[in-house]
């Protein structure tokens, strides 16, 4: 019988391009390997689950696009794989409702892969509770 892997909880805060790619790597990595994986998106970073949020990330002196062509002319997974892939792998997405509220966000400009839940701190500390939890 094998052990029961613990889960890992990645808080997503910055809206930051590299950041964020970061942490899709980050879990996508956990995801595979069989950790139960939950991603808790708020603050500004709650907005790169919008449609149109990843595009506008920040990204030096541009924004994500240019971050995702240079990871891609390299060979790096961009962010659009790691989405899919998280979302093959049925990852968590939680979004955090009072960000929605802090940054005018619609629920209807929500991404719908991967499926994002509508939540807040008491859920995610709760699914989290025994496992690894960073911070990006």
């Amino acid at each position: 019988m094998s052990a029961k892997l613990k889960p890992m909880t990645i808080m997503v805060i910055d809206e930051s391009a590299e950041r964020i790619h970061m942490a899709l790597m980050t879990g996508a990595t956990a995801a595979a390997m069989g950790r139960p994986l939950y991603y808790f998106f708020s603050k500004s970073a709650a907005k790169a689950l919008t449609k149109t949020g990843m595009s506008n990330l920040p990204y030096k002196s541009t924004n994500s696009l240019d971050m995702d062509a240079e990871l891609s002319e390299k060979g790096i997974a961009d962010t659009a794989i790691l989405m899919d892939a998280l979302a093959a792998l049925d990852v968590t997405f939680i979004i955090c409702e009072t960000a929605l509220r802090e940054h005018n966000i619609d629920i209807e400009d929500l991404i719908v892969r991967p499926k994002i839940e509508i939540s807040g701190l008491a859920d995610i500390i709760e699914k989290g509770t025994g496992g690894d939890w960073l911070t990006f």
